[in-house]
């Protein structure tokens, strides 16, 4: 209004007659001023912030420190192979910290031990959900569809994804983990895809003996004993003392018809651990094949002619012992069983397996030794496996009389 004067303190309107300012006129004592008032405001709620900042920070912190204990009880109890006392342990845990992956990984693995496979599905893939890479996650989906007998696929994916994922810090060995996938699939008749993954579990392994050893053991499960051979020989050379690596490298050997290593490696087998009776009996197998093939280039002709003999002597004994545990008579005019035809054959062959017969006709050592493993396979179809030369030679006959 006109005529009215403003206060150059507080900017108030001096009202019109008046000399003074009515505001700033009155005693400080009873009056504060506006800016003062809004600043003990302001310092009042920053320090109500502060209390409620730590106050909370304080609860957090007790929760964060109850969930941990609960935890490590649970750590504790899996150790103990206690699995129910470590599903309460970590729903403990994550009742203090709600939220928590690793706590819900491991709830999920005490699950799985406990066989509740629907609840540790779910836990699972809502972590799968979130973070598809997680390397512990895809490894724990791994084994839970195994336990529940999931597809192989599924089985594989999940493993591949733990070899390549992500860790974050937590303890990983991606050699064991695909050691893990090779297991799997040659258990299951996966041989194919065990032989990929064994491809590249060799390039992996550690400069160890033992793990060397592993990789040999797995390969001979896949039977490919080629590369198993290899890898024995190479563990070997790091340490000599190993009768597993010495037994493998022994078997693998056997088992790719090579029976004179076979037989060096499997007495050194037996040499360091003389209590492993799939390496004794191997060993006598592969000595008996040492000792009965006629095959062996390594040997002059007269040896090969009394090893043909002998083995149709063999033949011969197994023959009539099969048909006497069947109660059939051999040497009958009119052959009728498969025992009995095949001995009609052996008595038209006995007078040429005569030495002098064999070195006029040393062709005849095939026609001879054809008709042994034709008697070793009957009797193995009509009395069950051999033993002793008997499974020699049914083993000679399978390699096709490949010599050693």
């Amino acid at each position: 209004m006109r005529g009215d004067r403003i206060c150059p303190k507080c900017g108030q309107t001096i009202p019109r007659g008046t000399a003074e300012c009515p505001i700033c006129a009155r005693p400080i004592s009873f009056y504060l001023r506006r800016e003062t008032l809004l600043l003990v405001c302001f310092a009042v709620l920053a320090i109500l912030f502060t209390i409620t900042g730590f106050a909370v920070k304080l609860y957090h912190g007790r929760e964060q420190s109850l969930a941990r204990s609960w935890y490590n009880r649970g750590e504790n109890s899996l150790q103990k192979r206690d699995a129910a006392g470590a599903i309460e342990d970590f729903r403990n845990a994550l009742f203090h910290e709600p939220g928590e992956p690793l706590y819900q990984l491991r709830l999920a693995q005490a699950l799985t031990n406990s066989d509740h496979f629907l609840e540790a599905r779910s836990y699972l893939l809502r972590l799968w959900a979130g973070d598809p890479a997680n390397g512990p996650v895809n490894l724990a989906l791994a084994r839970l569809t195994i336990s529940q007998g999931g597809p192989p696929s599924q089985v594989i994916t999940y493993f591949q994804s733990a070899i390549d994922g992500v860790w974050n810090g937590q303890t990983e060995d991606r050699f064991a983990i695909r050691e893990e996938l090779c297991e799997y699939l040659i258990d299951h008749g996966e041989r194919t895809e065990a032989a990929v993954e064994l491809a590249a579990l060799a390039p992996e392994t550690p400069n160890n003996a033992k793990l060397i050893t592993q990789v040999g053991t797995l390969f001979s499960q896949a039977q490919d004993y080629a590369l198993a051979l290899k890898e024995f020989q190479q563990s070997l050379h790091l340490n000599a003392h190993q009768p597993d690596a010495w037994a493998g490298a022994g078997q693998a050997a056997f088992a790719l018809g090579q029976y004179r290593a076979a037989t060096h490696e499997l007495s050194r087998a037996v040499a360091e651990r003389s209590q492993d009776p799939d390496a004794v009996r191997v060993l006598g197998l592969a000595r008996d094949i040492l000792e009965i093939n006629p095959f062996d280039r390594h040997i002059p002709v007269q040896d090969r002619r009394r090893r043909a003999f002998r083995a149709f002597q063999t033949a011969m004994v197994r023959l009539n012992q099969c048909a006497q545990s069947k109660g059939e008579t051999l040497g009958v005019q009119d052959p009728q069983s498969k025992l009995q035809t095949v001995y009609a054959d052996a008595l038209k062959m006995k007078p040429q397996v005569q030495s002098k017969a064999f070195q006029r006709n040393p062709d005849l050592l095939d026609s001879e030794m054809g008709l042994v493993f034709r008697i070793e396979e009957v009797t193995k179809d009509e009395c069950g496996a051999p033993s002793g030369l008997d499974e020699a030679l049914v083993l000679i006959s399978s390699k096709n009389g490949a010599p050693d």
